[in-house]
């Protein structure tokens, strides 16, 4: 994405930093992902000659205690941090004392803003929101938002190839909504926004975090996952919501993929389907 300054920025979601020594203290012995985290990174900003980077949440893993993936955390933005002019980190619900992480071995390039997120504009003049998605954002930056582009619900889909064989794959996903009914929904009043928004909703970034079917992402008894994509009713405007693989291969709305599941069984989509 360009934004009016110049720049060419890469966003990402939800590294997890760190989460292999949360599957170690569970008996579950990974070697370090940071690196291959941070190669990643920089393969992703190579072929696409970003020049800054945001990383939309959930930079670690840990929730609260810091202290066994502070040096995965380090070694991770150290990697990255040299590659470009502005490295921007939206804090998610697993990054506390992320900023004591930051304050011990400060790059003046990174910067840390909270999980309301941050705006951008774009060379084509759109506004963009970006944030986690697990906090409700600024009202004046909903407000003048075109789109907003958020991490934190890990969508994948489950997927069947003809061997019967049913594998999990990253999906992006983008929802279309009405920004009245969503703003009211999740301010509890009139904000006086008006007109339709996108909501791009980016996929973990963690290969070892395949992440959650979409299926469980958008219904109305959700629990496990707290989002504002609650607040949009998405159950309620399936045919809105289109889905992706990461290379962008279009494989329906809800709607019609619901439909397909329904007729294929809870395995999954036959490739021959699609």
């Amino acid at each position: 994405m360009d934004s009016e300054d110049g720049e060419r920025w890469l966003l990402i979601a939800d590294t997890h930093v760190g989460l292999e020594v949360e599957l170690g203290k569970k008996g579950v012995r990974i070697p370090s992902q940071s690196a291959r985290i941070a190669q990643l990174v920089l393969d992703f900003a190579e072929g696409t000659g970003a020049t800054s980077l945001a990383i939309l949440g959930d930079i670690k893993h840990e929730i609260a205690s810091i202290v066994d993936s502070a040096r995965e955390v380090r070694n991770f933005l150290n990697r990255v941090s040299g590659r470009f002019n502005k490295v921007v980190l939206v804090k998610g619900n697993h990054d506390g004392n992320l900023d004591l992480v930051l304050s011990s071995d400060a790059k003046s390039n990174i910067y840390l803003v909270d999980s309301r997120g941050f705006m951008i504009r774009s060379k084509d003049g759109k506004n963009l929101l970006l944030l986690h998605g697990n906090s409700k954002p600024r009202v004046e930056d909903f407000v003048n938002a075109d789109v907003i582009i958020m991490g934190h619900t890990h969508p994948a889909i489950l997927i069947q190839d003809v061997t019967g064989y049913v594998m999990r794959a990253p999906v992006i996903v983008k929802i279309r909504v009405d920004k009245s009914v969503f703003g009211k929904n999740m301010y509890n009043t009139e904000v006086g926004a008006t007109g339709s928004t996108n909501i791009i909703v980016l996929p973990t970034f963690n290969p070892l975090t395949v992440g959650m079917d979409v299926f469980e992402i958008f219904p109305k008894d959700l629990v496990e996952v707290e989002t504002i994509l609650h607040y949009a009713r998405t159950w309620e405007i399936l045919s809105n919501i289109e889905v992706y693989l990461t290379d962008m291969t279009y494989l329906g709305t809800m709607d019609i993929l619901a439909r397909i599941r329904e007729e294929t069984g809870e395995g999954g989509y036959d490739f021959d389907w699609l």
